[in-house]
């Protein structure tokens, strides 16, 4: 028999508007397991609605998850704390980097002990390793506290997934991913969510790339959207404001679009300013609509209501396949996107215009401005985006195989 219970460790899931992916992957999961209980970390704040036999557990105040432990524990734990001293200072890219970040290292590594000492004082009296399958939602954080526990414990066993800032140098201060050499060490198995991940692991740990493995985030069916041919041409978009998203250069890009537009966006963040203030710049052929951040329903019911022509997407990193191209593609948009991480595993010949990763908004703009000519402004061009988001991204078939792995002894 497999196992019965899932404890799925996330970072605020299900509070807060974040990892929303997981609004899709918990209802499958959940159809599997008698019971799965959610860990977040952070737990402040409404909880979104969840599927039958899913528990929270509020294991953490908010000052418990910050706290760090204390020192005289830290010195009973010497070996401990002395096996990841050194690991993290192989593992950094230079000396002077580990010099420079060491007492940020030993801050999350003090924390990291506090949270561990806190989950076995708490869990560890109901974990059955026969019965219970733990599954760390990102590699950061609980990875740490797992991979913690792990050492004390041999019969600990963990997944995790690994998305994008828990993976790239790229993403983390002078290109040192501080734990990344322990997670997977500790790590029983990793799934990353794009090829490009899985070959990027692959290479950084050639004697752990056993480990690895593709596991797609995924959506829900909700049907083909509306559509018609209309005189304005009709985007959507949806990102966080950030730089690496650069939703700015979606804004400048209409200046080179000729006809009525109308741009619908989704998304907030630090740089919403930098994109108002371009969107004051375009001409009034072009209507702009910033909805702001919005619960992942709400934006599944604006797609159902609301006929658009194609989805851009103009981030220049990516750890996987967006999910936000995905949902598009599932209601037959047409995409197009810049060329980043995964995403040339979502818009290919089948679904849409890729584009250089090196993105101009003129470059973007012409491609928007010939959209309405080309054979993607078709019936038959949606069907097949639809087509094509079914065969790699419907959350029944994604999410099922991942149950059946993770429902393995």
């Amino acid at each position: 028999m497999g196992r019965q219970e899932l404890w799925l460790f996330t970072m605020r899931f299900p509070f807060g508007h974040g990892e929303a992916f997981l609004e899709n992957e918990l209802p499958i999961l959940a159809q599997g397991f008698r019971r799965v209980r959610l860990f977040p970390l952070l737990s402040s704040g409404e909880a979104r609605p969840l599927p039958a036999g899913v528990e929270v557990e509020r294991l953490f105040t908010l000052e418990e998850a910050y706290r760090p432990i204390a020192l005289w524990r830290m010195f009973l734990d010497l070996p401990r704390v002395l096996r990841l001293w050194r690991q993290a200072k192989a593992s950094a890219p230079s000396p002077a980097v580990f010099a420079k970040h060491k007492r940020e290292f030993l801050s999350q590594l003090r924390q990291a002990l506090e949270r561990e000492r806190l989950l076995r004082q708490r869990m560890s009296g109901q974990f059955d390793p026969e019965q219970v399958r733990l599954y760390s939602y990102w590699t950061s954080d609980w990875a740490t506290v797992l991979g913690l526990w792990k050492t004390r414990n041999k019969r600990v066993r963990f997944v995790s997934r690994m998305m994008g800032f828990d993976m790239f140098d790229h993403r983390a201060p002078d290109a040192w991913q501080r734990f990344q050499a322990f997670h997977v060490e500790q790590v029983e198995h990793v799934y990353t969510i794009a090829k490009t991940g899985l070959q990027h692991m692959r290479e950084r740990f050639p004697a752990a790339a056993d480990k690895f493995s593709i596991s797609y985030l995924a959506t829900t069916d909700n049907g083909p959207g509306p559509w018609e041919r209309a005189s304005e041409l009709r985007i959507a978009s949806c990102s966080n404001f950030v730089e690496l998203k650069r939703v700015a250069l979606i804004a400048e890009s209409l200046h080179h679009v000729t006809g009525p537009v109308r741009w619908t966006h989704f998304g907030d963040g630090p740089e919403r300013a930098g994109v108002e203030a371009v969107v004051k710049t375009l001409p009034p052929n072009i209507r702009v609509e910033l909805m702001g951040s919005r619960p992942n329903a709400e934006v599944i019911a604006w797609y159902k209501a609301n006929p658009v022509d194609v989805f851009v997407h103009a981030s220049y990193t990516e750890g996987g396949a967006p999910v936000a191209l995905q949902e598009a593609a599932s209601f037959g948009i047409p995409l197009v996107a810049a060329d980043a991480g995964g995403v040339r595993e979502v818009v290919t010949g089948e679904s849409g215009v890729l584009l250089p990763n090196a993105l101009t908004p003129k470059m973007l703009g012409n491609t928007l401005n010939d959209f309405r000519n080309s054979l993607w402004y078709t019936a038959e061009a949606r069907r097949g985006v639809r087509g094509f988001w079914a065969s790699m991204f419907n959350a029944t078939e994604v999410y099922g195989g991942l149950l059946k792995e993770l429902l393995n002894p």
